[in-house]
């Protein structure tokens, strides 16, 4: 396939402007929290496709995320940040007297997590066709969460331009209801879910979900199990094989886990665009979130090629029984 002279990858999902809120107690009706850090107000840019676009253009891979903002998006610092981020402009679309899809992230003294959100300018009623110009000539078409139709939309051009999947799966079942999800799976070349995630498409299409590597088109399948690492199977002269990578601590203590799945999933498809192995791309994975969860926010924490590739050679040295 003729790469396209200005993408290697398009990405599609939610535009979220985070405000991370820790509280001292959990939250109740009828009483009170303390909220504990300083910087609850402060926006933090992301979504899960600008996570991935942001992270892989970091790493020198050319990423486009597909998405609608406010016009306030100038005025909050987003276009800045993306504008330094090096990530294009081409595919945003501004929806004049809307706002900038907002989510405020709820964090308890135990560590549960309360999440709201604001679509804003993601909302589906702002959903339009996609230009052929973006897809033409891509390698990879990423699809997150997003409105139904925006998902749609999305997918109706990865496959009149014969644009291989990656299907990032969110637990969105008004995004994917059960024909879509089928479809999707059926036609994406490789295939994201957490344990959560993988075990309730299980449930509702009654079958495995490492199926998919003999129906459909998947040749990757990778689920991340959170400390315990995570699990990509894969196909390897026509059977199917699996390869089971731990967590990497090489890095600093864990400040924020907000955006770690995206970066896995940046990290992994970096590896995988530069010609890796599955092992070593579920290894970049790893590597790669253990840089984001050092810093508050889902892209603060994303290293440049040098620092990855650094790292992972601590990594791998540090699974060999060295240091």
């Amino acid at each position: 396939m003729q790469n396209n002279p200005q993408y290697d990858v398009i990405t599609s999902g939610y535009v979220s402007m985070d405000r991370i809120i820790k509280l001292k107690t959990p939250a109740r009706v009828g009483f009170t929290s303390l909220v504990e850090n300083r910087t609850s107000a402060d926006i933090r840019y992301g979504g899960c496709s600008v996570n991935i676009s942001y992270d892989l253009c970091r790493l020198g891979i050319r990423s486009l995320p597909v998405m609608r903002v406010g016009d306030d998006y100038e005025q909050i610092g987003f276009k800045g940040f993306l504008e330094q981020g090096k990530i294009s402009l081409t595919a945003t679309e501004v929806v004049p007297g809307e706002r900038t899809s907002v989510c405020y992230l709820l964090q308890d003294n135990e560590g549960q997590h309360i999440t709201l959100f604001y679509p804003g300018a993601m909302d589906a009623r702002f959903a339009r066709p996609l230009p052929d110009s973006i897809f033409t000539g891509a390698r990879l078409g990423v699809m997150t969460v997003g409105s139904r139709p925006d998902n749609e939309a999305f997918f109706a051009m990865c496959k009149k331009h014969s644009l291989p999947l990656v299907f990032s799966m969110k637990g969105d079942m008004d995004a994917f209801p059960r024909d879509f999800l089928e479809e999707l799976l059926s036609y994406s070349s490789i295939i994201f879910t957490n344990e959560v995630e993988r075990q309730a498409i299980e449930q509702i299409l009654g079958v495995d979900l490492r199926a998919m590597l003999d129906r459909g088109r998947c040749s990757l399948l990778i689920t991340t199990l959170g400390r315990q690492g995570s699990d990509c199977w894969y196909k390897a002269d026509g059977a199917g094989e699996k390869t089971h990578v731990p967590i990497c601590t090489c890095g600093g203590p864990v400040v924020d886990a907000t955006g770690s799945g995206d970066a896995f999933v940046a990290g992994f498809l970096y590896g995988f665009l530069r010609g890796k192995d599955p092992r070593t791309c579920a290894m970049l994975g790893t590597v790669l979130s253990s840089f984001v969860i050092e810093q508050e926010g889902c892209c603060a924490g994303a290293p440049t090629e040098e620092q990855l590739l650094e790292r992972l050679g601590q990594f791998e040295r540090m699974l060999k029984g060295g240091r």
